[in-house]
Order: structure tokens, then C-alpha cells, then sequence
């Protein structure tokens, strides 16, 4: 503690004096000190001197600005302390690099960082305050705009709200058409069934009348004959007892009597379903409405879309596309879609590779063909109506694999435009994107589908029997050489033969 330090120290607390009081004796005390003194002893004496004080003490300006000065000078002194300095060098940072956005010194400025552009670091300070403050007044208005519902984010939740009320409403009218489909399918079932069954009762109810009208009338000859003579009833016993054994026979009848219960319970699950593809056809490619732009509307079925003169309400305000795409993507193997185009004479559809990067479609513009990603353009004599996309997998001479995509007219099953050498690896969403003022493009249903394993099947052959064809043309090869090398070396045998036949 330096000799200034002690002289402006309270004897009572040893620290700085706070609001030091000046009492009679002259001696100086913090007012709180001296007051807890003199409540702790009960007098009014000085604690240094021990003369009492009956007055109050004086408040000692002097001494109380000579402390807050001194305080002020430690405060600077200890902050100057503080303050960091260069790792290498020992001296305050006084400089920033714009360079390595790092604060230097004077003699880093001299040295590694003599070239760098350099400014004061007060000055680079405020700038970056000046950069906050703007960041920050930006936070500020998207937390404004946050709270009042005006974000990006905001619509997207009203649009997932939109989006989730469109499509309860259309869950429940598709399954409505299924309940309906189906308790149609059940009352028409029986209705088969009760005719069935009136008819195989009213057959057995036949049977029964004519057996009680046979029966009636071989009792009333029976009784009649008993009351015969006994010569006439002794000789028609036999024969009353024969046509009374033949009408108390009961009548053959078979299972086909009954209700043929497996006609109409049998698969039945199946048979209800396969009556329900006629009315719920299976379309191989549904198409994603939140690809869609603004300006394209995708049917409520998923199977259709149409360009629109103006923009729909409730849009997607995530869409990125000017195209819609599909909702599954094409891998390995062989995948094919049929959208049908009517008359339409400005379309383009295709597949393209994910994420969104070189496309692989075609184009009609009026009466020119356009193959996306060349410049190929031809013309067409006859136009299709409906055009397929096929997406398989094929070898080159050399046996490298790739992929192909390949259009037909789907009517004629004629084709009539391909691109090759489509990478593997990365998957192909189909997509279409309908003209201006054009007809609508919608997805036609498959027919028939192909299973996994087929599919694997067809494309793996070339693959599983590549090895077979490499050793077919390395052992034609051998052979090859093999007998051409022996010819040569039989010449030359010869050759030598003669020599020294000639020689002896």
C-alpha cells in the first residue's frame, strides 16, 4: 500500500475514506465507521485520540474529492493493466489487420503484416458496432414482423393449415365414394344371394307339395282298398304295400340343393377388389402440387395439370420450380410413365436428375420437337396423343453401365426420341410442365405393373452373364492365336528340315 494510499485511508476500516467526516479533535473518519463506533462504545469519542466529539461531525470535501480522484487514477491505472497486448511483441494493440481480422501491434505491423491493409483499432471497432447495430435493427423488424404474422414462415404456416383442410376434405369425399362403391358391391351381393335362395326354397317347396299330393292321394286308395273284400284285400296287399314303401322314399337330393355358399364368400375380399380397380385405377406416378408454381394447377386427384390465365389463391410459398414434378424417383431398373397430351401443341415432359440439375425431357413447340439438354429438334407426321417415358438401364460396347430414357407414342408404341448416357447413382424425378392456354396433361393408369423381381431379372441379365461373354471372346481369342502361331512354327520346322536335308 503506497504512503498516499494510507493517508486517505479510514483508521477505522483502513480502506478509502467514503464520505469522510471531519470531527473536533480533527481527526477524519468514514461516516458510517464512526457511527458504528460510537453506537458499539456508547460515547462520542474519538477513536484515535479518545476526546469526546459533542457536536456532529462535518462532512470533509477536501479529503472526499482528494479520494474519488485518487480512485479515478487507480480505476485507469488498473484498466491500462488490463488491457490485452501482443503474444509475441509485449505491446498494447493499437492496429487491425483487414487481412486476418486480427488486432496487431506497432512492430507486427512492421513485420508479418507489413503489406496488409491495416486501420486504428477504435476505427475498426466502430465500424463493426456500426455493422451490429444494422444486424441488429434488422433482427428487430423480422421479430416485429414475426409478431404480426407477415414472415415467410407465417405463410407457410397458413398455407400448411389451407393445405391440411383441402385435403381432409378430399380424404373424405374419396373415401365417401368408397363406401359408397362398397355398400353397393354389398347389396348387390345380396341380392344374388336372396335370389339364390328363393329360388333353390321354391324348388324344394315343389318337391314337398308334390310329395304331400302323392302321398294324399296313395292314402285315399289305400283306405278305399282296405275296405274291400277280403279276397280282393289279401290280393292287393302286395302292391299297396310297394306304392306305400315307394311314397314314404325320401327324394335324392345333391349339395347343388343348397346355397353355394364359396360363390359367394369365396375370395370374396379379392373379388370386391378386383371389381373396385375398375373405379380406383392405379396410376404409376402421382403428381406433387407443392412443386407446382402459381401459375399451374394439379387436379385434386393428383393425375392432372393445367397452366392457369391467372393465379390461383392460397399459392405455395415454397415453390422453386417452373415445373411440376412427380412424387417418386426413379433408381435403378426399369420405370415408365405415360402422360397424355391431347391436342395439345405446347408441352414438355421428361425426367430429371435430383437434386434439380440437367434435365432430361422433351419439348413440343407447335410443330418442332425439342430433346432438353442437345439441340436436336425434328418434326413428327403423325403427333401423338399420349407419349411414354421409359427410364432402363443399359451396357456400351465397352460394358459400362448407364441409363437411357427413351419416348414413345404410346397409341402406336412406336419410338421416336432417346437420350443416352444418363449417370447412375443419382436418382430421376419424372416431371411434366403443360403450355400457356394449353389442354390439360394427365397421367394415364397403368395397366400392368412390374414387380420388383422381374424387373431385377430382366436388367440383371447382360450383368450376370457379362462374365460368360468376356471368357467366350478371351478362349475365341487363345484359339485364335493358338492356331496361327503353330502354322508359323510349323513352316518354319519344314524349313529347317529342308536345309539340312540339302546341306547332307
Amino acid at each position: 500500500m503506497s504512503l498516499l494510499e494510507d493517508d486517505l485511508s479510514c483508521p477505522v476500516c483502513t480502506d478509502v475514506f467514503r464520505e469522510p467526516v471531519l470531527l473536533s479533535c480533527g481527526h477524519s473518519f468514514c461516516r458510517q465507521c464512526i457511527n458504528d463506533h460510537w453506537t458499539a462504545s456508547g460515547s462520542r469519542s474519538c477513536p484515535v485520540c479518545r476526546q469526546l466529539s459533542p457536536q456532529e461531525p462535518l462532512s470533509n470535501l477536501g479529503l472526499r474529492n482528494a479520494c474519488e480522484t485518487y480512485l479515478k487514477e487507480r480505476r485507469s491505472e488498473k484498466q491500462r493493466d488490463d488491457e490485452p497486448k501482443c503474444h509475441i511483441h509485449g505491446e498494447k494493440l493499437q492496429l487491425f489487420c483487414k487481412i486476418d481480422e486480427m488486432p496487431i501491434c506497432s512492430q507486427c505491423k512492421k513485420g508479418a503484416h507489413r503489406y496488409h491493409k491495416t486501420q486504428t483499432l477504435q476505427q475498426s471497432v466502430r465500424q463493426r458496432k456500426e455493422k451490429l447495430k444494422a444486424a441488429l435493427c434488422s433482427a428487430e423488424k423480422t421479430m416485429s414482423s414475426l409478431k404480426n404474422g407477415t414472415t415467410q414462415d407465417a405463410e407457410v404456416s397458413r398455407y400448411i393449415q389451407f393445405q391440411t383442410l383441402q385435403t381432409e376434405k378430399m380424404l373424405k369425399e374419396e373415401f365417401k365414394k368408397l363406401h359408397q362403391f362398397l355398400k353397393k358391391e354389398e347389396e348387390g351381393r345380396i341380392a344374388v344371394l336372396n335370389r339364390e335362395e328363393k329360388d333353390k326354397r321354391g324348388r324344394i317347396n315343389s318337391i314337398i307339395q308334390g310329395r304331400i299330393r302323392s302321398l294324399s292321394d296313395m292314402i285315399r286308395e289305400v283306405e278305399e282298398e282296405i275296405k274291400e273284400d277280403d279276397i280282393d284285400f289279401l290280393q292287393n296287399y302286395t302292391s299297396m304295400m310297394s306304392r306305400i314303401e315307394c311314397a314314404l322314399l325320401e327324394p335324392m337330393l345333391c349339395s347343388e340343393s343348397l346355397i353355394d355358399v364359396p360363390k359367394h364368400l369365396g375370395n370374396l375380399k379379392y373379388k370386391v377388389w378386383k371389381n373396385m380397380k375398375d373405379v380406383c385405377p392405379y396410376y404409376p406416378l402421382a403428381l406433387n402440387p407443392n412443386t407446382a408454381p402459381p401459375c399451374f394447377s394439379v387436379s385434386d386427384d393428383l393425375t392432372s395439370v393445367t397452366s392457369c390465365v391467372h393465379q390461383r389463391d392460397n399459392t405455395n410459398p415454397l415453390y422453386r420450380n417452373c415445373m411440376v414434378l412427380g412424387n417418386v424417383g426413379y433408381g435403378d431398373g426399369v420405370h415408365t410413365f405415360t402422360v397424355e397430351v391431347g391436342n395439345s401443341r405446347h408441352w414438355t415432359v421428361g425426367v430429371c436428375l435430383e437434386p434439380l440439375s440437367l434435365v432430361y425431357g422433351l419439348k413440343r413447340d407447335g410443330d418442332l420437337y425439342h430433346l432438353l439438354t442437345s439441340q436436336i429438334m425434328f418434326k413428327m407426321k403423325a403427333n401423338p396423343k399420349a407419349v411414354r417415358v421409359k427410364v432402363e438401364d443399359y451396357y456400351d460396347l465397352w460394358f459400362r453401365r448407364w441409363r437411357k430414357v427413351t419416348f414413345f407414342d404410346a397409341k402406336t408404341d412406336c419410338r421416336f426420341a432417346e437420350m443416352s448416357r444418363v449417370p447412375l447413382g443419382r436418382r430421376l424425378l419424372p416431371f411434366v410442365i403443360p403450355g400457356e392456354r394449353a389442354g390439360p396433361l394427365r397421367v394415364v393408369p397403368a395397366d400392368v405393373t412390374l414387380t420388383h423381381e422381374q424387373t431385377e431379372q430382366k436388367l440383371s441379365f447382360i450383368q450376370r452373364y457379362r462374365v460368360c461373354f468376356l471368357f467366350g471372346f478371351g478362349f475365341v481369342m487363345v484359339c485364335f492365336l493358338y492356331y496361327y502361331g503353330d502354322f508359323d512354327t510349323g513352316n518354319t520346322m519344314s524349313d529347317r528340315a529342308n536345309e539340312s536335308v540339302s546341306y547332307l
